[in-house]
C-alpha cells in the first residue's frame, strides 16, 4: 500500500502538467512566438505549484519537463496544423496574465474551454475576401500601379482568398491551399488583364495575401534571443509557404503568358500612402482574425511607420536603413498603443509591417525564375530579403528598448510574481 500515494502524486502533477501543456499548444497554434508561449507556460505552472519548468517550442511540437520539489515529469505534444489566429492569442495571454495560486488543473482547463467554445473566427469567408482584397489593393498602391491595376489586382486577390478558404474548410494540406490560392490570383489578373487594360506586371501584387507575416517575423524576434529551436522552425515554415506560392505563381504566369516586362515601381506620392496603408494594414489584420480594434490600431501605427519610411527614402537615406527605421518606428508606437489598447503587441505589429515587403523586388525574382534568368532570381531575392530582414531589425531593435525582460533574457521567476 505504500506506493499508492506516490502514483496518486504522479497521477496529479500529470494532470497539472497537460493543463499548462495545453496553455502552451493553444498558443503556438495561434501563432504566437516561441518567447510568448514559454512565458505563458510558466506563468501557469507557477500557479499551479510547480518550481520549474524547461521547455522547447516550435512551430508544431512542443517538449517540456516540469519540476516539483524531487520530482520531475516531462511531456511532448505535436499538433499538425498551422494558424494564426490574433483574436485567440489575445485571450490566451489575458489568462496568463491573470493566472495566480491557488489554482488547480480543473480550474485552468475550465478557462481553456470557455476560450475555445467563445473564440472562433470573426470574419466569414465572404469578408474575408474582401480583406484579401483590400490588403493586395494597398500594396498595389503603394508599389505605383495605377488605380486600373489596383481595381484587377482587388478582383483577383478575392478570387484567390476564396479559393484557399474553400480548400482549408475542407481540410486540404496547408501547402496545397496557399499554391492552389496563388494560381488561382494569377489567373484571374491575367484573365482580366486585356478586359481591363492594366499592365501585366501588377499580378504579382495580388498574391501578396499569401505573404506569412506572423510565422516570418516571429521567427526573426525568436532568432534575436537565440531561440533557435522556435526560430529555425517558424523560418522553414515561412519559407516553405513563400516557396509554394512563387512556384504556383510563376507556373501560372507562363501558362497564361504574362510577359516578363520590367517594372521599376513608382513612388506613389503621399497622398496615397497614407490611405493606401491604412487600407492594406486593415486587410492584413483581419486575414489574421483580429478584432476591429486591433485593426483600428496595426492600422494606425502602420501608416505612421511607413510614411516615415518613405518618407527617409525620399531624403536619399538607403531603402534598407529606411525601412529598418520605419519597422523601428512602428514598434515603439505598438509598445504604446498596446498598453493603451491592453493588447499584445504581436497582433498589432505585425500586420503593420507587413506593407513594407518590397513588391518590384518579388515581381523581378518571379519573372527571372519564370524565363530562367537565374540571375535575376538571385538579386532580387537578395533584396527581398535584406528588405525583410531590415523589417525584422527593426522590430528587434523596438522590442529591445522597451521590453526589459525580452531583452535581459529574464525567466520567470517561480518565487514570486512581478
Amino acid at each position: 500500500m505504500s506506493g499508492v500515494p506516490q502514483r496518486m502524486d504522479q497521477h496529479e502533477m500529470g494532470v497539472r502538467a497537460d493543463a499548462v501543456l495545453r496553455l502552451g499548444m493553444m498558443l503556438m497554434g495561434a501563432g504566437a512566438s516561441g518567447y510568448r508561449v514559454i512565458r505563458g507556460m510558466k506563468r501557469a505552472a507557477r500557479a499551479l505549484g510547480f518550481v520549474g519548468l524547461d521547455a522547447v517550442v516550435t512551430i508544431t511540437t512542443i517538449t517540456c519537463t516540469f519540476h516539483e520539489e524531487s520530482e520531475f515529469r516531462t511531456v511532448v505534444a505535436h499538433q499538425p496544423h498551422v494558424e494564426v489566429d490574433a483574436s485567440r492569442i489575445e485571450a490566451l495571454e489575458s489568462l496568463a496574465h491573470r493566472v495566480r495560486p491557488p489554482m488547480s488543473a480543473q480550474e485552468l482547463t475550465a478557462e481553456l474551454d470557455a476560450i475555445e467554445a467563445a473564440v472562433r473566427k470573426r470574419w466569414g469567408p465572404w469578408l474575408l475576401a474582401v480583406a484579401a482584397a483590400c490588403a493586395c489593393a494597398g500594396c498595389a498602391a503603394l508599389n505605383g500601379f495605377g488605380p486600373v491595376e489596383v481595381a484587377v489586382v482587388a478582383v483577383a486577390a478575392a478570387v484567390g482568398q476564396a479559393v484557399r478558404g474553400w480548400l482549408g474548410r475542407r481540410g486540404v494540406q496547408m501547402i496545397a491551399g496557399v499554391a492552389a490560392g496563388g494560381a488561382a490570383a494569377c489567373a484571374s489578373y491575367a484573365a482580366l488583364v486585356p478586359v481591363a487594360g492594366a499592365a501585366e506586371a501588377g499580378f504579382v501584387a495580388s498574391v501578396l495575401f499569401l505573404v506569412p507575416g506572423f510565422p516570418l517575423f516571429s521567427a526573426l524576434i525568436d532568432l534575436a534571443r537565440c531561440d533557435i529551436a522556435a526560430g529555425v522552425a517558424r523560418l522553414t515554415y515561412a519559407m516553405t509557404v513563400m516557396a509554394s506560392a512563387a512556384f504556383a505563381v510563376t507556373a501560372t504566369s507562363w501558362a497564361m503568358r504574362l510577359s516578363p516586362q520590367e517594372w521599376a515601381g513608382r513612388h506613389p506620392g503621399y497622398g496615397v500612402v497614407i490611405p493606401a496603408s491604412a487600407v492594406g494594414i486593415a486587410g492584413f489584420a483581419l486575414l489574421f482574425n483580429s478584432s476591429r480594434r486591433m485593426a483600428l490600431a496595426a492600422a494606425s501605427i502602420g501608416t505612421v511607420g511607413n510614411a516615415v519610411r518613405w518618407a527617409l527614402i525620399d531624403a536619399s537615406l538607403t531603402p534598407f536603413i529606411a525601412t529598418c527605421l520605419g519597422a523601428l518606428v512602428v514598434g515603439l508606437l505598438g509598445f504604446v498603443v498596446v498598453r493603451l489598447a491592453r493588447i499584445p503587441r504581436v497582433t498589432t505589429t505585425v500586420p503593420a509591417v507587413v506593407v513594407m515587403i518590397p513588391g518590384p523586388a518579388m515581381y523581378r525574382a518571379l519573372h527571372g525564375m519564370g524565363v530562367g534568368d537565374v540571375d535575376a532570381v538571385v538579386s532580387h531575392s537578395a533584396t527581398a530579403a535584406m528588405t525583410v530582414l531590415s523589417i525584422g531589425a527593426g522590430l528587434v531593435l523596438a522590442r529591445l528598448c522597451t521590453d526589459r525582460d525580452w531583452a535581459l533574457g529574464r525567466p520567470i521567476d517561480f518565487s514570486r510574481y512581478r
